[in-house]
């Protein structure tokens, strides 16, 4: 079992009297043994074979024009100032904006997720620290009999695992490299927005996104809490939409104006896909 205690946290915080945000990294249980290295890299390569993952079609997976926000959050912390002052930039922008909250945001929706120019993911994440996998929480309640049964495959496969938040609440996670994946070149061509924390910590993940045809990812790259992340990727979206800068552009100024976390000292990153151009 992996759990980041609190010691190790606290010892992230910034002395000199600052109020704790609420804390928006997570505790992730693992939920499998995995005795070699190279188990885990054959299982992993099973998981993706063609049995498993739909085959590419090719071309543009993504219409542009299109937006999701998903809220994971929103089922015990919502804010409607965050969605409603994003869904409103976007709207005037002229995209046609999804929003999936609360408890419709589940492990089914994440991998089907797809099609979106732009995606928003307001949700819990964490990374298995031994293996280097970024895991997003969705906001279904963990039941052990439903992991058993119904992810009793991706349980195995480490795919799907228990997500613990630090006020115990317990969710599915999946693992991030699986997002969109059910929907052959759904996320082709999208710029991926990450709220949660160590949104640029796993190698892993990235590389795989980006194979899948991500055309950009925007993540923290450590800690954030929670009021933080949805200031300045509002702030960020407003930049990008309003005043037309790119995105590379935006998170540079959005960071320069407001600066790191104040309490983890972690920074929004900007990282686009290695062959792409710039947007």
């Amino acid at each position: 079992m992996l759990r980041l205690d609190s010691k190790s946290r606290e010892a992230n915080l910034k002395t000199g009297g600052k109020r704790v945000r609420e804390k928006f990294l997570l505790i992730l249980k693992v939920a499998f043994i995995v005795v070699l290295p190279c188990g885990l890299t054959l299982l992993y390569s099973g998981w993706f074979s063609g049995v498993n993952e739909p085959q590419s079609a090719g071309g543009l997976g993504v219409d542009m024009s299109r937006a999701a926000i998903i809220d994971g959050i929103g089922v015990t912390k919502p804010n409607p100032e965050f969605m409603g002052g994003v869904k409103e930039v976007l709207e005037r922008a002229g995209l046609k904006v999804d929003v999936y909250e609360g408890e419709n945001v589940t492990i089914d929706l994440l991998r089907n997720i797809g099609g979106y120019g732009i995606l928003i993911l307001r949700v819990h994440s964490a990374i298995d620290l031994k293996y280097g996998f970024l895991y997003l929480f969705s906001a279904e309640e963990f039941n052990e009999t439903e992991y058993d049964v119904r992810f009793s495959e991706e349980k195995r496969l480490g795919a799907v695992r228990e997500g613990v938040t630090f006020e115990n609440e317990r969710y599915f996670a999946l693992r991030a490299d699986l997002l969109g994946y059910l929907r052959p070149n759904g996320l082709k061509g999208s710029t991926i927005i990450l709220m949660g924390c160590n949104g640029t910590g796993s190698e892993h993940t990235l590389n795989r996104l980006f194979e899948k045809g991500v055309k950009a990812i925007i993540a923290w790259n450590g800690y954030v809490s929670l009021e933080y992340t949805d200031e300045i990727t509002l702030n960020l979206i407003r930049a990008a939409y309003e005043e037309s800068l790119k995105f590379p552009e935006a998170v540079k100024k959005i960071m320069e104006e407001y600066g790191p976390d104040p309490v983890y000292e972690s920074k929004l990153e900007y990282i686009g896909e290695p062959s792409s151009q710039q947007p």
